[in-house]
């Protein structure tokens, strides 16, 4: 969670990018005129001379760019030789180092897992903690950029590595030392943010770091900003001390009023008003670049080679439309930590009442957490008993369902065209990672809140009609059709007593809920799909019910995927759950078809038994839930 920027290495007008790649540096040997690009900055990483090492570490930047050049990197010695350059006597040696690495961990897990495996923490973690924080580090702004992309690779490696969160664990003291850096009057937003976002996923699930966080005052300072006076920076900031306190279960009971009301002017602005009153920018940033430019358009935290060269020289001025931009993206990610930060809370709501009949079973995981924080006082021992009773409230009274439903509406059809056009920021990925946050944030409350509390069953059919209009007009990202149709799934299953709202349903509008089932190649969107049929059988009128019946029947016999299968077979037993359609069960020869899908689910249950994991529970009730269904429908033949 945290800012997201594309990152780009400009060329000259005209120049292939992969012939300026080749030609980055200047041959003087045999030695390298006989060998490529790779072998070339391996050589020249290895040379005393600091120009040549700066050289072959800019060149290694632009490489780390290039998809196509990862697996070529990976089967050389650039990351073993580059990597403990991060603790370089010379300060640009580093800041080169540092941006180049930077640029290669935005690959995801395999490439963080391979960076760490070729111990490129040893010298990562000195680099950071030879930075005396209780010295203001900008008064060097080439040091300061040194430490700002330290903390982003670290953050990228910790994100995707357990061993990374583990190696930063053993750091005595650091986090300490880190959370100096929340003192933005200090150190400056970008620093104060990069580091926020570190601490977020290292106290996430990390119960080593807990006791350091709940003990940090900057954090509980931040929450407590004024939503009035705050800029975006420093609202986007506050929202990751929330964020940060959240993933601290004493600190989340403790703060619930003040982490929620930290969240409400993020929570109340209008995301697609301001990208509208802002579009002028955006056209500008569309048009004014004319020179070619060679991109990476992934998750990355990266500064480019030629930002940090530019902070290097002193430009570090933004202009008026990257400043845009800038707020822009603290909007949009700031918005996203929002509902993000609602799940976490109702998701904790909501395990804390499951395990109320628990508490014996789970004494020893409340004592491992409270000897995490042994050193956190809770003067009232009530807390936990009512920050359960002041979210749902404020969820209540703050009207979070209605303000979370505006950021789950896709975009104006011109912006989306602006935004898609907009290559010096990933605006429209970040407003589609937001709209994704707020509706699995709305998918969370539904199984939370009851009926009233989300508007009643009117607006809940409202609701859903809506994502349903949404979902068939061509949505081709699977995310946001994974998240609609979550939400939907949900929201129908509140709607299971009202047969009155879907009498207007009628068989093209089932059809087209039929097709999207049958022609969807994601797993988790079409079990959506299934599950939704299940429960339109216990609502329409029996000669759509029969059509849904014979939908399930034939896809199930068809389906490969063994929770799949359990998903759909649970989908049809949900049918007869309420009516026997005695009329059905004849005319389709019902008790010969799930006999044959009962042998087809055995038989797949002992091809994927290794397959189930963390679905194993689920597959295994349906298996016996299911026998008891096909004794059920014999017992219906025979009558």
């Amino acid at each position: 969670m945290g800012k997201v920027r594309k990152t780009k290495i400009r060329t000259p007008a005209g120049v292939d990018t992969s012939d300026s790649l080749e030609n980055g540096f200047h041959v003087d040997s045999d030695e390298e005129s006989n060998c490529g690009p790779i072998e070339a900055i391996s050589i020249h990483l290895q040379r005393a001379n600091i120009e040549e090492k700066l050289n072959g570490l800019h060149s290694f930047a632009v490489l780390a760019l290039r998809k196509e050049k990862l697996r070529e990197i990976l089967e050389s010695d650039l990351v073993r030789i580059a990597a403990p350059l991060l603790c370089d006597r010379d300060n640009a040696i580093k800041n080169a180092a540092a941006g180049a690495l930077r640029n290669l961990s935005v690959y995801g897990p395999e490439v963080c897992e391979y960076l760490v495996e070729n111990d490129i923490l040893t010298a990562l973690l000195s680099l950071i903690t030879s930075y005396d924080l209780k010295i203001n580090i900008l008064e060097s702004e080439l040091q300061a950029d040194t430490f700002l992309q330290a903390i982003h690779l670290l953050r990228n490696l910790t994100e995707s590595s357990p061993t990374a969160t583990e190696a930063f664990n053993q750091s005595l003291g650091l986090l300490k030392q880190l959370l100096l850096c929340l003192d933005y009057k200090k150190f400056g937003f970008e620093i104060s943010i990069a580091v926020a976002q570190l601490v977020l996923v290292l106290s996430e699930n990390n119960s080593s770091s807990w006791n350091v966080v709940a003990n940090e005052q900057f954090l509980t300072e931040l929450i407590k900003v004024n939503q009035e006076e705050a800029n975006l920076n420093l609202l986007y900031l506050s929202a990751l001390a929330a964020g940060i306190l959240v993933n601290v279960p004493a600190c989340s009971s403790a703060y619930t009023k003040e982490i929620m009301a930290s969240l409400e002017k993020l929570l109340t602005t209008d995301t697609q008003a301001q990208l509208n009153y802002h579009k002028n920018a955006l056209e500008q940033e569309v048009t004014k670049n004319q020179v070619p430019v060679l991109e990476i358009s992934m998750e990355t935290e990266d500064l480019n080679e030629s930002q940090a060269n530019g902070k290097q020289n002193g430009q570090n001025k933004q202009t008026e439309t990257e400043e845009v931009l800038q707020n822009l993206e603290y909007l949009l990610d700031g918005q996203r930590l929002v509902a993000e930060i609602i799940t976490n809370l109702a998701s904790s709501d909501d395990d804390d009442d499951n395990q109320q009949g628990n508490a014996n079973a789970d004494s020893d995981l409340d004592q491992s957490e409270t000897e995490s924080v042994a050193d956190y006082d809770m003067e009232d021992e009530t807390v936990n008993n009512s920050s359960s009773g002041d979210f749902l409230e404020i969820i209540k009274s703050g009207n979070v369902v209605e303000k979370l439903w505006q950021k789950c509406q896709p975009l104006d059809l011109t912006l989306e065209k602006v935004l898609s056009l907009t290559h010096n920021s990933q605006l429209q990925s970040k407003f589609t990672k937001m709209r994704v946050s707020h509706l699995l944030c709305l998918q969370n409350l539904t199984n939370l809140l009851k009926v009233d509390d989300l508007g009643g069953h009117q607006n809940i059919y409202n609701m859903w009609f809506q994502l349903g209009q949404q979902a068939f007009k061509g949505i081709t990202d699977a995310t946001i059709m994974e998240a609609i149709t979550s939400l939907m799934r949900s929201s129908l299953l509140l709607l299971k007593s009202r047969k009155d709202l879907f009498q207007q349903m009628t068989e093209a509008d089932l059809v087209l809920i039929i097709e999207g089932a049958r022609s969807c190649p994601h797993l988790d969107i079409r079990v959506n799909w299934n599950r939704m049929l299940g429960t339109l059988g216990c609502l329409l009128a029996e000669n759509l019910v029969k059509i849904i019946i014979v939908f399930l029947l034939d896809s199930c016999k068809l389906e490969s995927d063994l929770w799949a299968l359990s998903e759909g077979l649970d989908a049809l037993m949900d049918i007869f759950a309420i009516e026997d359609w005695p009329e059905i069960i004849a005319e389709l020869n019902m008790c010969e078809s799930v006999k044959i899908l009962e042998e087809t689910f055995k038989s797949k249950l002992r091809q994927q038994r290794r397959d189930m994991k963390e679905r194993r529970a689920t597959i295994m009730t349906v298996k016996t839930n299911f026998s008891r269904f096909v004794t059920y429908l014999n017992d219906n033949c025979k009558k």
